[in-house]
C-alpha cells in the first residue's frame, strides 16, 4: 500500500529514490601529477595523513580515503617512502649541528614522534648535594622553601 491509501499494481516494483549518486562500475579516482607531487611534498614535511587526504581531494571522511589508499598500494608505498626521506633529511640537519639545527629537531619531535630527553646532574662535586637558590629553583618550576 502506498502513501495516501493507493495500492501498487501487481507486478510493479517500486524503488526508493537514491540520495547519493551511484558510482559507475569500474570508475577509479586518479590523482593528477600536480596533486601527487603535492602529496609527496606534504609527506616529506611530515603532514598528517588526514591532511594529505584533503590535499588529494578527499573529504574529511576517513572511510573514502582508506578505501582508496588500500586500493592503491603503490601510492601508499610512495607516501611512506617520502615520509622516510623527509625524516632522514631532518636527522641529517640535527646531526650536522648546522646553524638552526634545533628547528629540525623540533619538527622531528612534533611530526615524527621523537621525544627530547633532558637530564640534569643532581649532585655536586664529590657526590655532595647541590645547593640551589630559591630564585633559580623557581625558574625551573620548583618551589623555594
Amino acid at each position: 500500500m502506498l502513501s495516501g491509501g493507493m495500492k501498487a499494481k501487481a507486478g510493479v516494483h517500486l524503488e526508493k529514490p537514491r540520495l547519493r549518486a551511484k558510482p559507475t562500475k569500474g570508475t577509479k579516482m586518479t590523482l593528477s601529477p600536480d596533486t601527487k607531487n603535492k602529496a609527496m611534498e606534504a609527506a616529506r614535511y611530515g603532514m598528517p595523513i588526514e591532511r594529505i587526504a584533503m590535499l588529494c581531494g578527499f573529504s574529511s571522511s576517513e572511510t573514502q580515503w582508506s578505501r582508496w589508499i588500500n586500493a592503491n598500494p603503490a601510492f601508499r608505498k610512495e607516501l611512506d617512502q617520502a615520509r622516510a626521506e623527509g625524516e632522514l633529511l631532518l636527522q641529517r640537519r640535527v646531526m650536522s649541528g648546522e646553524p638552526n639545527w634545533q628547528s629540525a629537531g623540533w619538527m622531528l619531535e612534533r611530526t615524527r614522534g621523537y621525544v627530547a630527553r633532558a637530564s640534569l646532574e643532581h649532585t655536586g662535586k664529590g657526590g655532595k648535594e647541590l645547593s640551589v637558590s630559591g630564585n633559580l629553583l623557581g625558574a625551573f618550576g620548583g618551589q623555594s622553601k
